[in-house]
């Protein structure tokens, strides 16, 4: 396989690198701790869980994103190509630093290997992403949910405009110690991102019993399964506040503008919602018809 180069160009696609001056990318590019790394085909580059010190752009080749499923088995979630990248996100401000997916080489390919010293380089001039969701506390009232929906990965591709508009498409709701957010086999309307406090998602065995399967705090979303198109529409499981919480809505009609236009992040929650299923079905021990 031949050689390939990062270039300016090549950075400049990257929304981390987007801010930085010709001169710092071309030093990201010459430094000795970063260059170009091969996998062969099936090869590990990151797996689940670990630590993540450096982010990765495909010069060629092809890639896999991979999920743990209920039993160890791993789904698919999505195929990167050249040009794409990948494991930024266990290096941004506010998250637990670990890798939130494994990827494995599909074929023969080479990337160009960014350290986490670089990457903060970046970070550090993308005002929303140097800021720490801690930091969310205190900013002022009206920025708060700008804040945070910048940190979701979700909404990255947001416009300008989008966020200047945010009040028209979110809404600020808040509630009590043990109050329902949403009702398994309801109908869902909205999607859910914790402000403040903490939610807990849970289901109900055939004996009465509460099973909980995931504790979510800020900067985590809920509800997004039942807006995907071409799904039942109905929650698949039961959500409610550990304590006061206070929850970012934004509503099905604008959940949908947003994976309609980026196919790859659709086939993403697709697959995360299966691996949700299953893990439904093997803490009750029965199925279900979503």
């Amino acid at each position: 396989m031949p050689t390939l180069r990062a270039s300016v160009e090549l950075l400049q696609q990257v929304p981390i690198f987007a801010s930085l001056t010709e001169d710092e990318l071309r030093q990201i590019i010459q430094s000795p701790d970063n260059g170009i790394v091969n996998f062969k085909p099936l090869e590990t580059i990151i797996s689940e869980d670990e630590f993540g010190d450096c982010m990765y752009i495909i010069l060629d080749g092809a890639v896999d994103v991979r999920i743990k499923a209920v039993g160890g088995r791993e789904i698919t979630i999505a195929t990167l190509k050249s040009g794409e990248f990948f494991g930024e996100q266990a290096l941004l401000p506010g998250t637990t630093g670990k890798r939130n997916a494994g990827v494995r080489a599909l074929q023969s390919c080479q990337l160009f290997k960014i350290t986490k010293k670089d990457v903060a380089l970046g970070i550090s001039q993308d005002e929303d992403l140097s800021v720490a969701l801690d930091d969310i506390n205190s900013a002022p009232p009206d920025e708060r949910v700008r804040m945070l929906i910048r940190s979701v990965r979700l909404f990255r591709s947001l416009s300008k405009k989008d966020l200047d508009n945010i009040e028209s498409w979110t809404e600020v709701v808040k509630y009590d110690a043990g109050e329902i957010v949403v009702r398994e086999a309801e109908e869902g309307d909205y999607m859910y991102i914790v402000l403040d406090g903490s939610v807990e998602v849970f289901v109900v065995d055939d004996d009465g019993q509460i099973v909980v399967l995931s504790e979510l705090f800020k900067g985590n979303y809920f509800g997004e399964q039942a807006l995907l198109p071409e799904s039942s529409g109905k929650r698949n499981a039961n959500v409610r506040a550990n304590g006061p919480a206070v929850l970012v809505k934004v509503a099905k009609k604008y959940f949908q503008l947003i994976v309609n236009h980026d196919n790859k992040l659709m086939l993403a929650l697709k697959a995360v919602g299966e691996a949700q299923k299953s893990k439904i079905v093997n803490a009750i021990g029965q199925s279900f018809d979503w």
